[in-house]
């Protein structure tokens, strides 16, 4: 066999190496009930997928646990119902699907979900490298870093909507850059439809979706292709995209929203400076590993040398090879990396608190740019020359998956891991607890302090108000709740004895199974 031959059947070895590494990664995780970091967040979307399997799949009308929302009234104002504005739950609704027809609602239908996701995106973006390079090595290399980046890694099987909807625009680029080359019709349209749900399900990744219509622009300019055969399908794109905004917007002033949905920039520039360097130092080693960084290094001055020594011989490497996609992506990832630098501006404060921010802006562009960048090293045409390069990333992949699996346990050990651990710790069997005690699945419940706010809820399977912080104002407003039972966690409730007496004197004392104690109202 020609190497020829066995680079064209790299993918199978790529598609290998996907779920192989992937497994090895989170398999042992694969049924964790969501918490540690973002808990919070990460709890919200189970319980999503769950409200879907309780109100028999009505997609549009997502709902948690929770009658007082987050937004836009801070928990002061609860509703008689648990619906709730969000970005289009596709995957939410897949997970409940199949939660509904097997009877079965553990993490891991959730967690196998996403994991299958992130398998698919990971294989297109080896397609897409391939389009560049034509070489499986650099391009099964490429999804090895994407994978092993902490922060991508430690979601890929977890909740949050940044791994379907970068799965969602990787398939699109690729259809996108086999557009550029084919000109085929039905490639864009593709390109379109998988833009069009990467925005519905993370609004963030329009800064992708704009960049890529932005230089189609540009290629209309130019003549070089027709604008005629584009306005429709991007009509019917930003139709959908306004439509679902406009019913969330509905969903969000009828019944309150858990989910942020406004731009929340920084004061001032010092406030700028400040949070910049929280996000740095909170999150720099998440994004990627020292290793990554040194790989980083390495391929910049190696493609940089290259392209030195290939200009001073005048090889004409990059004119005829694959140069209308090679030229498209430097354009999409400079258009990017400028829209995401005004999104990070535009939302500096959660890119503080919040790692995934990075998967929703620069993770892509950085892939793409890693891409451009291996493809400016020699060409690996014979088996000895594949033999070394092989060697050579093997080598780098082995300390890639050791640091990423070694960050699994650390990023487990902080961000209020022992919050959401002890929560649901005491909360477990809390549904056939409160069975027992004959007390309703309509029963409304008041939780304090138990984080996050769905994960109690959900393992009660009721709904109900919360008080989640240390705060005696929303403990106190939540007291003025409509609720029938209100349960706090024993050592909760030994931890603030003092500071409980004042509305302890208005409870009754009701049953306790020594993890939590359950309280109603003075008549």
């Amino acid at each position: 066999m020609k190497y020829e031959q066995l680079n064209r059947k790299g993918w199978i070895i790529a598609l290998i190496f996907i779920i192989l590494s992937g497994l090895f990664i989170q398999w042992s995780y694969m049924n964790e009930f969501p918490s540690f970091i973002h808990a919070w967040s990460q709890t919200d979307r189970y319980a999503i997928a769950l409200g879907f399997v309780n109100n028999d799949l009505d997609f549009f009308h997502p709902e948690t646990f929770i009658y007082n929302k987050q937004f836009p009234h801070k928990w002061s104002v609860p509703h008689e119902n648990t619906i709730t504005s969000v970005d289009f739950p596709i995957l939410e609704y897949i997970v409940a699907i199949i939660m509904k027809i097997s009877g079965d609602t553990s993490p891991w239908i959730f967690r196998m979900c996403s994991l299958i996701v992130a398998f698919i995106g990971m294989f297109f973006l080896y397609k897409l490298t391939f389009i560049i390079t034509k070489d499986w090595i650099k391009s099964v290399f490429v999804v090895a870093v994407a994978m092993t980046s902490p922060v991508y890694a430690y979601y890929y099987n977890g909740f949050i909507p940044s791994i379907p909807a970068l799965t969602f625009m990787l398939i699109a680029f690729y259809y996108y850059l086999k557009y550029l080359n084919d000109n085929e019709k039905k490639l864009f349209i593709i390109t379109i439809v998988f833009c069009t749900l990467s925005v519905l399900v993370r609004t963030s990744f329009a800064v992708a979706y704009v960049a890529l219509l932005g230089f189609e622009f540009l290629r209309i300019l130019k003549k070089e292709t027709s604008f005629v055969n584009k306005i429709l399908p991007v009509l019917i794109s930003f139709m959908i995209i306004l439509l679902y905004y406009l019913w969330n917007k509905h969903l969000a002033a009828e019944n309150g929203t858990l989910f942020l949905g406004e731009l929340i920039p920084a004061k001032n520039w010092d406030d700028f400076v400040y949070r910049f360097t929280k996000t740095k130092n909170n999150w720099l080693y998440h994004y990627f590993t020292n290793v990554h960084y040194r790989i980083f290094a390495f391929v910049i001055l190696a493609s940089l040398s290259f392209y030195i020594y290939n200009s001073f011989r005048k090889k004409k490497d990059d004119v005829s090879v694959q140069k209308t996609a090679t030229f498209s992506l430097w354009w999409l990832c400079g258009i990017m990396m400028l829209g995401n630098i005004i999104f990070f501006i535009a939302m500096i404060k959660q890119f503080q608190n919040h790692d995934y921010y990075f998967i929703d802006s620069f993770f892509l562009p950085i892939l793409l740019l890693l891409i451009l960048l291996l493809n400016k090293l020699p060409e690996i045409s014979n088996y000895k020359q594949g033999i070394i390069a092989f060697l050579g990333a093997a080598f780098l992949i082995f300390f890639m998956l050791k640091d990423v699996k070694e960050m699994q346990v650390k990023r487990r050990a902080i961000w209020r891991g022992p919050d959401s651990e002890r929560t649901i710790k005491n909360y477990q069997g809390s549904e056939q607890y409160l069975d027992s005690l004959n007390i309703s699945k309509d029963a409304k419940i008041l939780t304090l302090y138990a984080y996050p706010q769905n994960a109690a809820f959900i393992m009660m399977n009721r709904k109900g108000y919360t008080a989640m912080f240390d705060k005696h104002d929303m403990v106190k407003n939540g007291l003025t709740f409509d609720y029938d039972y209100l349960i706090i966690e024993n050592e909760i409730l030994k931890k603030k004895l003092k500071e409980n007496k004042e509305f302890l004197s208005d409870l009754k004392y009701y049953s306790d199974n020594g993890k939590i104690t359950l309280f109603v109202k003075n008549e």
